[in-house]
């Protein structure tokens, strides 16, 4: 709400399935710095809740998720981390 960020950071992954939404997800958070937002444009639902698992197992925090029609938003804030994971996940249920 007080954010004063002027660059916003999105990754488009609509088109692509498991597990490179996934990954991707990762490899993008890992590159942006604590309390910065990442906003995934998506259009699978598998992979939006393989997302879920992801974050909740980065410890990063899910602002806001849209669905409408086909397209999925996700609005993700990073947790300040100490490290880089290392990404120990089950990539589907």
């Amino acid at each position: 709400m007080g954010d004063t960020q002027s660059k916003e950071n999105v990754l488009d992954v609509r088109g692509t399935i498991c597990p490179y939404p996934q990954l991707k997800t990762k490899v993008v958070l890992d590159k942006l710095g604590p309390g910065e937002n990442l906003k995934i444009l998506l259009d699978d639902r598998e992979s939006a809740n393989n997302i879920r698992i992801v974050i909740d197992q980065l410890g990063d925090t899910i602002l806001e998720t849209t669905d409408e029609d086909e397209e999925i938003t996700m609005l993700i804030q990073k947790s300040k981390r100490d490290f880089k994971s290392s990404l120990k996940m089950k990539l589907s249920e």
